[in-house]
Parts: C-alpha cells; sequence; structure tokens
C-alpha cells in the first residue's frame, strides 16, 4: 500500500517581502486624503441641513403670522358686522354713542351683538369693545382689542385687552353714512353744531392698517344692524 505525501511550501522568513506587504498600513499621506474627502462631505452634509432646518423655521415663522393677520382681521370683521345701535354710560356716567371715536385713548369703541354665553352666566350678550394701537410689553406696536364686562360702566369697571396684532405701523378708521359720504370720525355733527347724531350708526366702515411684512391692508366691512333687518 503506497502512502502520498504532500510537502507544504516551508515557511516563508521573517523578513521576506510577502510578510512586509502584509504588516504595513496606511501611509500619512493616504491618511490625510480620506480626513480630506470625509470633512468635504461631512461640511456638504451640515450645509444642507442647516439649509433645511433655516427654512423650516422661515416658514414656520411666515404661517404663524398669516394665523394671526387672519384671526386679527377676523375678529374685527366680527365686531363691526354686528354691531348694534345701542349707547352705553362710561366710567364717570357720560353718554357714549354705539360707534364712536371721540373717546380719548381709542381709535375705534362700537357695541356689538353676539357676545357668546357659553355657562349661561346672568349677563347681557352685548358687548362694548374698543381697539387702539399702542406698544406691547416687548415694544413691538400692536393693535390691542378691549372689551368690557358690562356696557353701562361703574366708576371701578376695568376693560380686559387682548393684542390681536403685533408689529403694526398705524391703524386707521373710516366710517361711510348711508349717502355714501365718507368721514374719519363718527358720530357726524347734526345741523346743530353743539349737537352730534348719537343715535345713527354707519352703514359701513373701512379700516386700513400698515403690518410689516404684509404691507397696508384695506377692508371695508358693511353694517348689519339687527334693528335694521327686524324692521
Amino acid at each position: 500500500m503506497m502512502t502520498l505525501f504532500h510537502h507544504l511550501p516551508a515557511p516563508l522568513p521573517l523578513g521576506s517581502s510577502s510578510n512586509k506587504y502584509n504588516q504595513q498600513g496606511f501611509t500619512l499621506l493616504e491618511v490625510m486624503i480620506a480626513i480630506a474627502i470625509f470633512s468635504v462631505i461631512a461640511l456638504g452634509c451640515w450645509q444642507v441641513l442647516d439649509r433645511v432646518t433655516t427654512t423650516k423655521s422661515h416658514l414656520e415663522k411666515q404661517s404663524a403670522q398669516l394665523r394671526e393677520l387672519q384671526r386679527g382681521l377676523w375678529l374685527l370683521a366680527r365686531d363691526i358686522h354686528s354691531v348694534i345701535n345701542r349707547p352705553i354710560r362710561n366710567s364717570i356716567g357720560e353718554q357714549e354713542a354705539a360707534v364712536t371715536t371721540l373717546v380719548a385713548g381709542y381709535t375705534l369703541l362700537l357695541t356689538r351683538n353676539g357676545w357668546p354665553n357659553p355657562l349661561g352666566e346672568k349677563r347681557s350678550t352685548l358687548q362694548r369693545v374698543g381697539y387702539q394701537t399702542e406698544p406691547n410689553e416687548n415694544g413691538n406696536n400692536s393693535l390691542f382689542r378691549y372689551y368690557w364686562p358690562v356696557l353701562d360702566q361703574a366708576p371701578d369697571t376695568e376693560p380686559q385687552q387682548q393684542v390681536i396684532l403685533e408689529n403694526v405701523d398705524y391703524f386707521e378708521v373710516q366710517f361711510i353714512d348711508s349717502q355714501g359720504n365718507v368721514s374719519f370720525h363718527w358720530p357726524e355733527k347734526s345741523n346743530n353744531e353743539n349737537q352730534t347724531n348719537d343715535h345713527i350708526i354707519p352703514a359701513g366702515i373701512r379700516i386700513r392698517l400698515n403690518v410689516s411684512h404684509y404691507g397696508e391692508i384695506e377692508r371695508t366691512f358693511a353694517i348689519r344692524s339687527i334693528e335694521e333687518e327686524s324692521s
């Protein structure tokens, strides 16, 4: 019986060229090139991510500003559309017309109908509302909405206030009478120069305001008086 022996090649000496090849690593130049490539890729990724984040923040800010503008104009429209001819007595006992610009400290004062009362409190559904521009707590000129808990006020009656629009450069109100004439003040004077037509409300109110990022905005609202509709 014949046995076959396979002769394995003898291991190479430690100093051979094959071992030298297997043991050698990256050269310093190769490492530097790899780091440079990685840095370029990382920088590009960071720039893309930063641009996406910045764009997202900008869009969110614009969306918030647009929602604020829409809400502010909606509040103005709701209040003006629901004006009712109900004069009130202020905290010092003087009568104020249902719609007026003649009270210091307010660009516009009006009495509106439709104040919600979900809790069924013992109060009127009519509400006294005022608008005025002034700096808010951050120093930005803003449009404030004031409202009173009662129509005929006691000496200690104080209004609540809310900011409905920020960064408002100006807020202007015009009044349109039943003949289409436009006036910057209301109530208008009667034929007797010492009296005003306190019992008359305008047929429409036009507002102009300048809001940062949007420029000048103009809206004209027709007043639908419940008293007129029911007559």
